[in-house]
């Protein structure tokens, strides 16, 4: 029963049945996000009233909500472009000015009086001065009777759900549901880092008692949030790391390996030949492989897959490389398979179009084991793909799977051996985390015969036409160039550049060169038939979506051009700017970009300043947010509140050592029911 009453915390909001909650609340809430009694008590507040801390304005730091008292000097209702209603008020203390703004409220000109002291709460903003805008208030005079002590929650709301309004929604469930709320930090863990109780630290968390108590609430959640994230991906790899792969019976066998290193022309670099003995010691010594290749775009990471998957297959086992897209399979599937061929190793392709006869008889040739190694997309963990012996997957652009997909892998039985490859290198934080179940190689350095790609931000139109006579000149030398744009079609709501608009105005500056055009929406064949033809230089320009950013390699092409430069985050620019720098002719990539906004300016200056992906994906990560740079909302890292993913990597590797001891404790098995019942749902796809 005990377990019953626990998962009543993951009720649905329309199914509680409480005073004063109504159908009216319940579409506010649910628009916030908030699907279940867990969501609802979990959705912590951004911020606090605090009277123990009300700042003067020289206290105040830019980004952050606080309290301050001032009393109001000035009060306008100025006129705005847009049309919106706004009151702007001037506000002092003696150490400052406070300038405060709100919209669509015309009210407030004739409740606020000049001369009158007020407590604002809200987000500080750099304007002028410091700015609060559509801050909360209350007339100094009237708190009076309030004690000094008293610390209110600030939720992030709406206009509908006023902030009095929300605690009492909070309250009434937390009076109802808080006893619901078992313990799920195991209690070991609990007494070693002095954490306070669950039901403790979530009324501490809403409705604080005093500083202290808060400040131990929000460090009790979180090493929780860390807890379940990292326990759900590290017992998987406990349960793999006991097993014994003994039916993986591998011998020496190397001579397909040898004849496909003679096949390509160049040596490996030494990063190259580190992994693939590591991964060889593995393999050959029983061990089940579990590995994260990362290396930076041009590093050699594909050659090193192909590598193993050839020794899988003269050990009589079959492979797959999994890829993100159709199109980078397919690049993969071409790149290989007239090679793989001649060595007697067959190559089968399978991707979502696949309809009919034509997958019939390639699954059932998966099944019957004529084909060697499968090249695919996530159409190879559907339940009809069979196969004889599987002994290696490998994920190409891993952070583009994410956890989810990952452990559903797991989950079904497919492998047992896995290498997934990342060219987004990945920060230390979260390679402790979000990667914490693989062991990490990295391939670092480039084979010797490439250049540093040049970078150049264009900012105005003036260098934008010498963009283009720079552009002709190569062209003219028998090169070719890529033209990046953010969108297919045209935008009412965004300014960017579309595909066809590009297309347009690359014609209008280069006419005189053949130009083709690719996007996510047209079919794989024309797709193909595109790549073909930039591939065999029938086409000196392509202009494209971002379905190039990864695998495409046409070493001829040496010239890059993204549009819109500033709607792509950092990481998403460097793998773009991968695409060229493939052969030993120096190459460039143009960014494209008349923007005036501070974090694009950063990112565009940071791009143009180094090549070394480590770094750019660090500052990436600094400017953005781990789930955007990763595509990993889903597994729940993105929820973190309470951890700088930046600046909490100590925290990070001690949760991380904390839930390594435990699984060891307790033979992999998670003794807490609570733990593993807010895991499951943490990873349940939706």
């Amino acid at each position: 029963m005990i377990m019953e009453d626990y998962h009543i915390i993951y009720t649905p909001l329309e199914k509680v049945s409480l005073k004063n909650f109504d159908e009216k609340k319940l579409f506010h809430l649910r628009s916030l996000g908030m699907g279940t009694v867990y969501d609802l008590l979990y959705y912590f507040p951004r911020a606090y009233d605090d009277r123990t801390n009300i700042k003067t304005i020289d206290q105040l730091r830019i980004d952050e909500y606080t309290v301050v008292k001032a009393t109001i000097a000035k009060i306008t209702a100025p006129p705005t472009r847009t049309g919106l209603k706004m009151v702007k008020a001037t506000a002092m203390d003696g150490t400052g000015v406070l300038e405060l703004v709100w919209f669509q409220m015309p009210y407030l000109r004739k409740s606020l009086k000049i001369g009158e002291e007020y407590v604002f709460i809200g987000q500080v903003k750099r304007g002028y001065t410091f700015q609060m805008v559509n801050p909360e208030f209350k007339l100094m005079a009237s708190q009076a009777k309030m004690q000094d002590g008293e610390i209110l929650p600030i939720y992030s709301s709406s206009k509908d759900l006023p902030q009095n309004m929300f605690r009492r929604i909070v309250h009434n469930f937390l009076s109802t549901y808080g006893d619901k709320f078992c313990e799920n930090i195991p209690g070991e863990i609990l007494e070693k880092h002095h954490l306070p109780g669950r039901k403790e630290a979530l009324r501490e968390i809403h409705f604080p008692s005093n500083p202290r108590a808060l400040e131990e609430a929000k460090r009790r959640f979180a090493v929780e949030e860390l807890l379940v994230l990292e326990m759900g991906i590290l017992e998987k790899r406990y349960v793999l790391d006991q097993q014994k792969s003994m039916k993986y019976v591998l011998e020496d066998k190397k001579n397909l390996v040898k004849k496909y290193l003679s096949s390509l022309g160049f040596a490996l670099t030494d990063s190259q030949k580190k992994v693939i003995t590591d991964i060889y010691k593995e393999l050959s010594g029983g061990k089940i492989v579990n590995r994260l290749l990362q290396g930076d775009v041009g590093s050699g990471k594909t050659v090193v897959s192909m590598v193993l998957l050839l020794y899988m297959i003269e050990n009589s086992y079959q492979g797959v490389l999994m890829a993100p897209t159709e199109i980078l399979a397919t690049q993969h599937y071409l790149s290989v398979r007239d090679t793989f061929s001649q060595l007697g190793v067959e190559v089968g392709l399978l991707t979502g179009s696949f309809k009919g006869k034509t997958k019939e008889k390639l699954l059932r040739d998966i099944r019957e084991g004529k084909i060697g190694i499968v090249i695919g997309t996530h159409a190879l963990i559907e339940e009809n793909v069979e196969f004889k012996q599987l002994g290696l997957i490998v994920i190409d652009e891993q952070h583009r799977f994410g956890v989810i997909q990952r452990k559903k892998l797991r989950d079904k039985g497919l492998l047992a051996n896995l290498v997934v490859m990342s060219a987004t290198p990945i920060p230390r934080s979260l390679a402790l985390s979000i990667y914490g179940d693989l062991d990490i190689s990295v391939i670092n350095e480039l084979p010797p015969y490439r250049k540093p790609v040049r970078t150049k931000w264009i900012s105005n139109y003036t260098d934008a036409g010498l963009m283009y006579d720079f552009i002709g000149k190569k062209l003219a030398q028998g090169k070719q160039a890529y033209f990046v744009a953010p969108l297919i079609e045209e935008s009412e709501k965004l300014s960017a550049k579309s595909v066809e608009e590009l297309y347009g105005e690359v014609r209008k500056q280069l006419p005189d060169y053949r130009i083709g055009i690719l996007h996510g929406r047209m079919k794989g064949s024309e797709k193909d038939d595109v790549m073909e033809r930039f591939k065999k230089k029938e086409l000196d320009i392509l202009v494209s979506t971002t379905v190039i950013e990864v695998g495409v390699d046409v070493p001829n092409a040496t010239v890059m051009v993204i549009a819109n430069s500033e709607r792509f985050g950092l990481s998403a620019l460097h793998q773009l700017r991968g695409r060229v720098g493939r052969g030993p002719d120096q190459s460039y990539c143009f960014l494209v970009s008349y923007t005036d906004n501070a974090v694009s300016k950063s990112r565009l200056s940071i791009m143009e300043e180094t090549n070394d992906g480590f770094q750019i994906a660090e500052e990436d990560l600094r400017l953005r947010k781990a789930g955007e740079l990763f595509g990993v909302r889903q597994s729940g890292f993105s929820d973190l509140r309470f951890i700088d993913i930046i600046h909490d990597v100590k925290t990070i590797q001690l949760v991380k050592e904390t839930c390594e001891a435990y699984l060891q404790s307790h033979g992999g098995k998670l003794a807490n029911p609570f733990l593993a019942a807010d895991i499951a749902e943490k990873f349940r796809e939706s």
